[in-house]
């Protein structure tokens, strides 16, 4: 057995209306797309998280509603990931309680491709909008002991990847 980290990068977000401040900005029609077909693509493979953590910023608030929509639990807010560094993420990991397995937070780049990396160096130089990273580790590490560090990469979704 092992636990899960499942971090998803906010869909595709909307220029159209350059007077709506960056935390406003909602999904474009991309984003309004990509964001259920990735959470079926999750589902898919049998990933199902337990808790949904996004930023508090309306393009990740929506694209986490979709996630939550098909695995029926409502979206926690931390506006520290809006924009937030992986110690922000990580933050809210080492406060999971123990009878979670899988988490799954929506939040932004630069702060998702710098996880990715801190998981598995080299691995890549952008999440895209939608990308998914998943990640690993052992259930007998505490989730308030967890790093970045003694995380495994699993795999990295994005969308145009996707084969059925």
């Amino acid at each position: 057995m092992y636990k899960q980290v499942i971090i998803v990068r906010h869909g595709k977000s909307s220029w159209a209306n350059f007077t709506i401040s960056d935390h406003d900005r909602p999904l474009d029609e991309r984003g309004i797309k990509d964001s259920p077909f990735m959470a079926n693509w999750l589902s898919e493979l049998g990933f199902f998280p337990q808790r949904l953590i996004t930023s508090t910023a309306v393009r990740a608030k929506s694209t986490a509603r979709f996630f939550s929509d098909k695995f029926g639990i409502t979206p926690d807010e931390d506006r520290n990931l809006y924009h937030g560094l992986p110690q922000n993420y990580l933050d809210q990991i080492n406060l999971l309680d123990e009878k979670i397995n899988t988490v799954a937070l929506f939040g932004h780049n630069p702060g998702i491709t710098i996880i990715a990396n801190q998981i598995k160096p080299g691995c890549t130089d952008n999440i895209p909008t939608c990308g998914i990273i998943i990640a690993t580790m052992e259930i007998q590490i505490p989730w308030h002991k967890i790093t970045f560090e003694n995380m495994e990469l699993k795999t990295i979704l994005v969308p145009k990847n996707y084969v059925p």
